[in-house]
């Protein structure tokens, strides 16, 4: 089975073919910071950002899209309107810190921190271990417009339907990513949605091809992006009883020293899968993200960046945890195949490491939860590792001692 995007939808391809109308005359404009900061100003009617440390990747993003991204007019669209969004989020969250300074002050006690390959599971984990009594994890609503903070017991927050029909976009860009990743506004999000304030964030890199962008991510002091992180829980947390966080990120994989700076005593769990299938899969649906926003995939070469970005953390988690810079009590390495297998076991392993309440009620709801998931029992879409034109016995090769001390399963053989 070869990836292909298939066909556009039809608003979207009548938009590429002119006929969208006056609504995209904006989007064809090039991106300039400067009246994206000005434009942030007017919308949220406030003037000040606060540290100014994200100007520096703002631009950098900014000029990979203008030199690079090749993105069609729907994509221009929708990534002027996530850059304007996070600048407005960035105005609204520093004026309600200035009006209560308290929020600095909240404690985010060791939190729950999902994390590992994508692809391999973190998702519906993020979403068991947040079923857990006494937990919660951050939604997509949440991180999507943070200030003000939710008000307890209120259900109908205006924001979550205008979340849910932003956060939605993906599918409606391309159809087919609805049978690859949940979304809605009331589905936990992935961290990253809240670094996008600080713009070092893997969101802009997943989504739209940018790989100066990409490189200067992979290389950047990513102190500011987790400082903004902490101050968006301490946020959402600060009208509400105090309960442990549940957060997850692939990428904190590469981060894991500087995420227990920020959350001393954090419990960590990490998902890991075989890496020639989770290449597979992440290529697969990073290109239909893309897809979504540009002219056209480079499938080969955004394979080869795949297996280059997420190679180097499966190489950061194996020196860590070989080191003993990661410890057994601080870390549960949970396999695709056993989480697959027995996910009610897995979580209730995971609760008895870290001394989490769990029972039947517990367990019974996360049955339920999955009943209505049949691909998280499944494993997920279909992809090919042949299409991601990889030398797979080198790569096979390369993640031997890997796989070796963590005892992974080969899914795909090497040709």
């Amino acid at each position: 089975m070869s990836w292909g995007p298939g066909p556009r939808p039809a608003w979207v391809q009548h938009a590429i073919d002119g006929e969208g109308g006056p609504v995209y005359a904006l989007a064809a404009q090039h991106l300039a910071v400067d009246e994206l900061l000005a434009e942030a100003r007017v919308r949220a009617g406030l003037d000040e950002f606060g540290d100014d440390d994200f100007l520096e990747p703002l631009s950098v993003f900014v000029h990979s899209v203008e030199d690079e991204a090749d993105l069609h007019i729907v994509g221009r669209w929708r990534v002027r309107e996530v850059i304007l969004r996070a600048l407005e989020n960035r105005l609204r969250i520093h004026q309600y810190v200035l009006g209560d300074p308290g929020v600095v002050d909240e404690r985010i006690v060791a939190p729950v921190v999902v994390t590992g390959s994508p692809r391999a599971g973190t998702s519906v984990m993020h979403e068991l271990l947040a079923l857990l009594p006494g937990t919660r994890a951050p939604l997509a609503w949440e991180y999507w417009w943070p200030a003000p903070p939710p008000t307890p017991g209120v259900l109908d927050d205006p924001r979550i339907p205008l979340a849910d029909r932003d956060v939605r976009l993906s599918a409606a860009l391309n159809p087919s990513f609805d049978g690859m990743h949940t979304q809605g506004a009331r589905v936990p999000r992935e961290d990253p949605s809240a670094m996008l304030m600080t713009f070092r964030s893997d969101v802009l890199a997943a989504h739209y091809p940018t790989p100066s962008y990409g490189h200067w991510l992979a290389t950047c002091d990513m102190r500011p992006a987790y400082q903004y992180h902490r101050l968006v829980l301490q946020l959402l947390q600060r009208r509400q009883p105090q309960r442990t966080w549940v957060i997850k990120a692939p990428s904190h994989l590469a981060h894991l020293p500087l995420v227990l700076e920020m959350y001393p005593g954090a419990r960590i769990v990490v998902c890991h899968r075989d890496p020639l299938a989770m290449i597979s899969s992440v290529t697969s649906l990073t290109a239909t993200l893309r897809f979504g926003h540009a002219n056209g995939v480079d499938f080969h070469a955004l394979a080869r960046e795949n297996m280059d970005q997420f190679g180097r953390n499966l190489d950061a988690v194996l020196a860590q945890r070989q080191s003993g810079l990661l410890t057994d009590a601080q870390v549960v390495d949970v396999r695709f195949d056993e989480f697959i297998s027995d996910q009610v076991g897995v979580v209730r392993d995971i609760a008895g490491h870290f001394g989490l309440p769990i029972g039947d009620a517990t367990e019974q709801a996360i049955t339920d939860h999955l009943a209505g998931k049949p691909a998280a029992r499944s494993g997920g879409h279909q992809h090919s590792v042949d299409d991601l034109g990889l030398d797979l016995a080198a790569e096979r090769s390369r993640f031997a001692p890997y796989m070796q001390h963590f005892g992974i399963t080969a899914e795909f053989g090497t040709g």
